[in-house]
């Protein structure tokens, strides 16, 4: 395993790769981040930022999770400069290097890492049952928060599931073969089988060991909402993803 688990001062005294992820919730833009790392074979220490998150957010400078310092150059929290990142680290394991098809796996992937992506429509449900006040969804008070940072209205959500589903139908027209990039996997492999995560089924003790019932309970909403709109050939992906490649148990 390339991932070593820290605390917050260990991480700040070192000089390599240092990663940032929700403790909380296996939040698969957090996931698909260390998915990379391990499928690159890269080497980082590993920070959990949980509840209490005063000390990290005091190191980073940002409130928000993934984050990724790479010795002294700018911290990245958004998904396309962490898969450049990893790309330029590990060259050709998890982005092509043909123009055309680098282009096409980074425009695919903000179909699902992106605003309005897989995982945006995923949260929208999340939050939208959590807003609803019938016990589903995130607690009211997350969900409060969380809508204000992904735009939610009640035009938001309508708009969600189409959205989604035509997403979802994208990514099984261009599966192919037993991974998106050939013969072996690469970012886009990964992105999906982590996006999947909140969707394609409720997440289990055993699949996610830890997680707050109430928080579980949220995931649990967005597979009510989309999980039926996933194709087997997905699910199927999803699976040989976990079983070959990403850890499972998933640990936060």
């Amino acid at each position: 395993m390339t991932l070593e688990y820290v605390d917050v001062e260990t991480a700040k005294a070192a000089k390599g790769t240092r990663l940032v992820v929700n403790a909380l919730v296996p939040s698969p833009w957090s996931e698909a981040m260390k998915g990379l790392f391990v499928l690159a074979k890269l080497p980082a220490l590993v920070v959990r930022r949980s509840m209490d998150a005063t000390a990290v957010d005091a190191w980073t400078g940002v409130d928000n999770v993934p984050a990724v310092l790479h010795y002294r150059e700018p911290i990245r929290t958004n998904w396309a400069a962490i898969v450049a990142l990893v790309d330029r680290l590990a060259p050709g394991r998890l982005l092509p290097t043909d123009i055309a098809a680098r282009a096409a796996v980074m425009g695919t992937l903000d179909l699902i890492a992106g605003e309005g992506g897989i995982g945006w429509n995923a949260r929208l449900a999340m939050i939208d049952a959590g807003l609803a006040g019938t016990g589903a969804g995130f607690p009211p008070p997350i969900a409060k928060f969380l809508g204000r940072r992904y735009g939610y209205s009640p035009e938001a959500i309508a708009e969600a599931r189409p959205r989604i589903e035509a997403q979802f139908a994208f990514l099984a027209n261009r599966l192919t073969g037993d991974y998106f990039g050939g013969s072996e996997p690469n970012a886009l492999d990964v992105y999906c089988a982590t996006f999947l995560t909140p969707v394609a089924a409720p997440l289990t003790e055993a699949e996610c060991p830890g997680i707050l019932p109430p928080l579980r309970q949220a995931f649990a909403s967005a597979h009510a909402a989309f999980g039926g709109l996933i194709s087997p050939a997905l699910i199927a992906h999803r699976e040989r993803m976990f079983g070959a490649h990403l850890a499972r148990p998933i640990v936060l």
